[in-house]
């Protein structure tokens, strides 16, 4: 979900439609000429009308907002893309862990071991063998589990 900005120029109206309903300024003349302004009402004082005024930006700093946003709208996509990759790699390394520990796990339940000669029949795996198959194994769940 993206979450946008407002405009800046929308922004500032509703900020000063937000700003005139809540409070009025009130303008009097003291006794000595000078005119002064506030939000309590005196006697003799008049409302002073605030019109909000819409400022309209330059072309060129419309595109760069428009420019900025799309280069923060891209870094977020990639940010987004690369917490997922991260997340899979994670995933990946956990499923070969447990693919290594249900190894190692088998190593210990067996007695002997046999793999396939050349000539298709089955012979037996030194004890010297398996012992090393079992420690290189150990060493790859210590370093990468």
């Amino acid at each position: 979900m993206s979450h946008r900005k407002l405009p800046p120029p929308l922004l500032a109206a509703l900020m000063l439609c937000s700003f005139h309903t809540q409070a009025q300024i009130y303008r009097w003349v003291d006794a000595d000429g000078q005119v002064h302004f506030d939000q309590q009402p005196r006697a003799g004082a008049e409302v002073v009308e605030i019109r909000p005024q819409v400022v309209e930006r330059e072309r060129h700093v419309r595109d760069s907002e428009a420019a900025m946003e799309r280069l923060t709208d891209i870094r977020a996509e990639e940010r987004r893309q690369q917490r997922n990759l991260l997340a899979q790699q994670q995933r990946q390394r956990q499923a070969r862990c447990a693919d290594m520990r249900d190894r190692l796990a088998r190593f210990e339940q067996r007695v002997y071991w046999y793999e396939e000669g050349a000539d298709g029949k089955r012979v037996e795996v030194s004890n010297a063998r398996v012992a090393e198959a079992k420690a290189s194994l150990r060493q790859q769940i210590a370093e990468q589990c």
